[in-house]
């Protein structure tokens, strides 16, 4: 009987999900055919710092670090847009959108693995469920400028994130609120990086409002071009945190309840 029990408890370990790899929405798997994976070579073992890293360039271009090492950048900006250009050396590269501002691959350097939300010049989308390392990358289509889904609008995709136990959504240029088809395939979203002002957008107010909807523990402001347009996103919001850095160490043990807007430090302009 003791034995058992012992198979018995391994049988659950191994069926238990790691918090390496979260599942924010199992559905992804099978509406995806092609799937591919991409080894990444990291540091190695028991030193490996658990809380993922994320950090803001400016506009809607972030460094994601995940516990096991790998860097994945997103929406590389054009050097005409006026911010610092950072080095990132990053494993794999998105972009939501075909715009200078959103997809200047010469700026990341190295030899990246690139993955592009839009295909034939913006005119359909991606489709998009590639493992890099300890990361999981899935687009989800999108339209901006509002309008209907697939009918009018301008293409692009939202990019998800699953590493060290968290789901982290780059919505990119949201035109208007997601339909339940786009919210089945985005799923649970710990971290949603919004953009605020953009005029392909849905506008800080409307924006506001879907993100009470979709209920992540932390949204980040970015594309933020003005207080006037971050005022009218927060005040909608009664957890509000302003901090010094451009930075934030995310763990999903720490995650607030509800959702907490968290505003980083924007990259001051160079021109």
């Amino acid at each position: 009987m003791g034995r058992s029990w012992i198979l018995l408890f391994f049988a659950f370990a191994l069926l238990a999900p790691s918090e390496a790899g979260a599942k924010c929405n199992p559905g992804l798997v099978r509406y995806f055919r092609d799937r591919a994976a991409v080894p990444v070579a990291y540091k190695g073992g028991r030193q490996l710092p658990r809380p993922v890293s994320l950090q803001w360039f400016g506009h809607a271009f972030f460094r994601l670090i995940s516990p096991g090492g790998t860097r994945v950048v997103t929406d590389p900006f054009s050097p005409e847009r006026g911010f610092p250009i950072p080095k990132t050396a990053p494993h794999v590269v998105t972009s939501s959108e075909e715009s200078a501002n959103h997809s200047w691959m010469e700026i990341v350097g190295g030899k990246p693995l690139v993955l592009r939300g839009v295909v034939s010049e913006g005119d359909g989308w991606a489709r998009i469920d590639r493992k890099v390392g300890d990361v999981r990358i899935l687009s989800v289509p999108i339209v901006q400028g509002g309008g209907e889904f697939d009918i009018s609008g301008g293409k692009a995709s939202s990019f998800l994130f699953e590493t060290g136990g968290l789901c982290i959504a780059h919505l990119g240029d949201l035109g208007a609120p997601m339909n339940p088809e786009q919210l089945r395939r985005l799923g649970k979203v710990h971290v949603a990086l919004v953009i605020i002002s953009d005029p392909g957008a849905m506008g800080p107010e409307v924006l506001a409002r879907f993100i009470h909807r979709l209920g992540p523990n932390i949204a980040i402001p970015m594309d933020v071009r003005s207080e006037e347009d971050l005022t009218a996103f927060t005040r909608a919001f009664r957890r509000v945190r302003r901090l010094n850095t451009d930075r934030i160490e995310l763990s999903r043990r720490t995650l607030p309840r509800p959702t907490e807007v968290v505003v980083l430090r924007m990259p001051p302009l160079v021109r």
